[in-house]
């Protein structure tokens, strides 16, 4: 039998937000497994299991460079363990540096760019150094690239550098319009953090995980057998609308999807071709 220690506990607590003895029952009954005791929460009606997994710790600041036409840019997120080692020129010179040589190098990756060279030294090593003399482990967990020739690339970075989401979307407007709306579309990712632009591109496992989870729960043991596919089926639909970016909903008018907000901005035509988003809880 597996021993569910005090570190286990506080693991799950903190990922889910959920009550010490609530974690200490679903990892008994998971073996120790926090994943499946994070589900199990979830099928006990403790709804809020999921809302805070994956969590990471730590500080951050994010970085993009842009170009003047706006159909190319690069996005660098760099990590330390407080807040107070972001703001010094250190970190923030090298955070900009590391977003203008992905940019210039049209580097797309965390592995990419940490094995590029800059400056005669390998990036890697770059950030150890930069580690050493803060005394803060640093790295740099998050880089996108996008560059869209027959549209845009733009997004949103908050005000404190600590968030921030990014689009590509093809459409035939002028740039002035299509950056309009690539802010507001960066503020919305921020704030409804999709994990995919379609549903087609939601990995099957990840559906069926959560299909066995709705149909495990006390609420849907709860209604006749034969209702249960269809209710299900009904939340597997609402499922969608939550991770899916074109079938969220608008944040700024909860009755439009983004995809119809899309439309209505840039065009019927306009395509959402990839997004982005930077957040140390993402």
């Amino acid at each position: 039998m597996t021993t569910i220690s005090a570190k286990m506990v506080s693991d799950l607590r903190e990922r889910t937000g959920a009550g010490l003895m609530e974690c200490k029952r679903a990892l008994e009954a998971a073996g120790g497994d926090i994943e499946v005791a994070i589900d199990n929460l979830r099928k006990s009606g403790l709804k809020n299991a999921d809302k805070r997994a994956g969590r990471k710790a730590g500080a951050g600041r994010v970085a993009a460079v842009r170009s003047a036409d706006g159909r190319k840019a690069a996005v660098v997120m760099m990590t330390c363990e407080t807040d107070f080692v972001p703001p010094t020129e250190d970190f923030s010179g090298l955070l900009g540096k590391l977003a203008q040589h992905a940019f210039d190098h049209r580097i797309g990756s965390a592995a990419d760019l940490l094995a590029s060279n800059l400056g005669g030294t390998v990036v890697s090593d770059v950030v150890k150094g930069l580690t050493a003399k803060c005394g803060e482990n640093c790295e740099v967990p998050h880089v996108a690239f996008m560059e869209n020739a027959k549209g845009f690339v733009g997004g949103y970075i908050h005000f404190d550098q600590k968030i921030g989401g990014f689009a590509s979307v093809s459409t035939g407007v002028d740039a002035a319009k299509a950056a309009e709306f690539l802010n507001k579309l960066g503020q919305h990712i921020v704030f409804a953090r999709p994990v995919a632009v379609s549903r087609d591109q939601i990995p099957a496992d990840v559906i069926e995980r959560e299909r066995k989870v709705y149909m495990e729960s006390e609420e849907v043991l709860a209604k006749p057998a034969d209702k249960r596919e269809g209710i299900v089926n009904g939340k597997i639909n609402k499922f969608y609308g939550t991770v899916a970016l074109e079938e969220q909903p608008w944040y700024l008018d909860n009755a439009m999807t983004v995809k119809k907000m899309l439309a209505e901005a840039l065009g019927a035509d306009a395509k959402i071709e990839c997004f982005a988003l930077f957040a140390l809880n993402a």
